[in-house]
């Protein structure tokens, strides 16, 4: 009996044959695989393919579904993953806000390839709040790129690379350096100094999900959608320029985001004088 109910729910669920009966007209069926992306109560692997079908038939009805799919509690992150690929095929700018309350909520190296799904979606909607969230997202991981790097300094007195186990050099009282401050950025990802390890929200992070640091691959995915969003960026980008400071780094970025927006050759050198400390 069992086996017969398990065949039944099977065949209830066989988003496959959903899909091929709304092709073939049968647009009821759009309804029953919304209705799978859904509930909880359903197998995860057919949410996830419910997911992505509605990303292929591309009916703007399914983005509400899809952005509630965004708030699921299930620590596995693959459904969300497909379905913000969905939302990005769809093409509803309307799904913005969502995917940019769901990088907010992301903040952990472990929650990387959920990122980088977000920021494509991102590239793939366009439109001005897609080029804010995307500005926002590059001076986080300028941030951070600038914080690994400074985990290795050069001696004061060699010229030597070399590692401070002890906490940063301003913690050691360094004249030349004084406490380091990152403003903008919240408690330390990386566990300087031998403490614990900590996301942005204050929960301890494995060391097991600091294995994969995805930093360069965010960034870089990050300047793309930028580029792929187009003149809609180009507002957002200037507005940060004009009222943010920033690294000599992520400006030299930005205006070179502008220029290949715009199809010109990106400036040659950037004025330092125009570069806030």
């Amino acid at each position: 009996m069992a086996l017969v109910l398990l065949a039944l729910l099977a065949g209830c669920t066989n988003v496959n044959q959903m899909h091929k009966l709304y092709l073939e007209g049968d647009h009821a069926q759009l309804d029953r695989i919304m209705e799978i992306v859904s509930r909880a109560d359903y197998p995860y692997a057919t949410r996830r393919k419910a997911a992505r079908i509605l990303g292929e038939v591309g009916d703007v009805r399914a983005v509400p579904v899809l952005k509630a799919a965004l708030q699921d509690f299930d620590q596995r992150t693959t459904l969300k993953q497909d379905a913000l690929r969905a939302l990005g095929a769809i093409g509803d700018q309307s799904a913005t806000p969502d995917i940019g309350r769901l990088l907010d909520r992301s903040l952990n190296t472990a929650d990387g390839e959920l990122r980088m799904a977000a920021v494509e979606a991102l590239g793939e909607l366009g439109g001005p709040k897609a080029g804010e969230i995307l500005v926002n997202a590059l001076s986080y991981y300028d941030i951070l790129t600038l914080r690994s790097e400074q985990r290795t300094l050069k001696g004061v007195f060699t010229g030597e690379e070399q590692t401070y186990p002890y906490g940063p050099l301003g913690a050691l009282g360094d004249s030349t350096r004084g406490p380091r401050h990152y403003p903008g950025v919240g408690l330390d990802p990386f566990g300087e100094g031998g403490q614990p390890r900590i996301s942005m929200f204050g929960t301890p992070i494995e060391p097991s999900q600091m294995q994969y640091d995805s930093t360069e691959d965010e960034r870089d995915l990050t300047h793309a959608a930028l580029v792929r969003v187009g003149e809609d960026a180009i507002p957002a980008i200037e507005h940060y320029m004009d009222r943010q400071r920033m690294t000599p780094t992520l400006r030299k970025e930005l205006l070179a985001i502008i220029a290949e927006i715009r199809g010109v050759a990106p400036p040659a050198e950037v004025d330092s004088t125009a570069i806030e400390p």
